[in-house]
């Protein structure tokens, strides 16, 4: 049952968390219940002025990290369309099934999950579909994979199999592939600046601690239940907002970056599987020659 209430680590730990916190506001109930209710009273108030300051500061937390979410699931999307395009495009422009037309098929498929992997940090080449028996010495795996087929298309227009204007069409789509690696990085490499993160911190936390001092007066014993509450939501949106930060990992509230891969693969293979009229009567033309 917890775990269909709260599907998520991110969750689960804020609920430990704001469980923590409930316990240390029973301490402001005992205080109030007991013969020291007379010392130490916090200002009224006071809680409310530090919420207004949690407010702006989280909401601001929360919209640059959605922000940054959102823009890597339209990169990829940008991805998968371009990856379609490059294919229907090669498929139409090409009449001759050669080994360099099979090649761009396997690096056209290749190409997401040699991003999915750089974007995580890890190397795993030699898992790449249609390509584990390449041999790459480089770092920058998808700058490898664009620049194998931009010389697929040269050779091409040396030999006359495409003309300069199929090649910029193909070129249109093939750079895009580049773009949304660039902008993926950029997404990875600038994080939120690290002192706003530590002043958010110490901003939930110096709340979390006043308001149960502050909120026992009015609430008594549903000062417990109370901070339970808020503290659960104010906790768990700092601690998604810190997941989706990141929106390319591998676990967690991440982009599906395994699917997206596996419906480029699916629709890049079928794209490439399929006969048109202009295929057709390119291979018809050649045969009569």
């Amino acid at each position: 049952m917890l775990r269909q209430i709260l599907p998520t680590f991110a969750l689960r730990r804020a609920l430990l968390m704001s469980c923590l916190i409930a316990a240390y506001s029973g301490l402001a109930v005992w205080k109030e219940q007991g013969p020291y209710a007379r010392y130490a009273d916090f200002p009224a108030g006071l809680e409310a002025a530090l919420s207004l300051a949690i407010g702006m500061l989280l909401a601001f937390r929360v919209n640059r990290a959605f922000d940054r979410w959102w823009e890597g699931r339209i990169l990829w999307g940008t991805l998968v369309n371009s990856s379609r395009n490059l294919a229907v495009k090669a498929n139409n422009v090409v009449a001759k099934r050669d080994a360099s037309f099979d090649r761009l098929h396997s690096l056209v498929a290749a190409f997401p999950f040699s991003l999915r992997d750089h974007l995580r940090g890890c190397s795993a080449f030699t898992q790449l579909p249609g390509l584990s028996g390449e041999r790459f010495s480089g770092e920058h795996i998808p700058s490898w994979i664009v620049n194998q087929i931009y010389g697929i298309f040269e050779v091409w227009k040396r030999d006359h199999r495409i003309q300069y204007g199929e090649f910029r069409m193909l070129d249109r789509e093939a750079k895009v592939l580049l773009e949304v690696c660039g902008g993926c990085e950029r997404i990875r490499n600038t994080p939120i600046a690290a002192s706003y993160r530590v002043l958010l911190h110490h901003a939930i936390w110096l709340f979390l601690l006043v308001s149960p001092w502050g909120l026992v007066d009015q609430f008594g014993w549903w000062t417990i239940p109370v901070v339970f509450l808020t503290s659960y939501l104010v906790i768990a949106a700092e601690i998604v907002a810190e997941h989706i930060e990141q929106p390319f990992g591998a676990i967690g509230d991440k982009l599906d970056l395994d699917g997206i891969c596996q419906t480029i693969h699916r629709s890049v293979d079928e794209i490439f599987a399929t006969e048109t009229m202009s295929t057709l009567s390119q291979q018809n033309r050649a045969a009569d020659n």
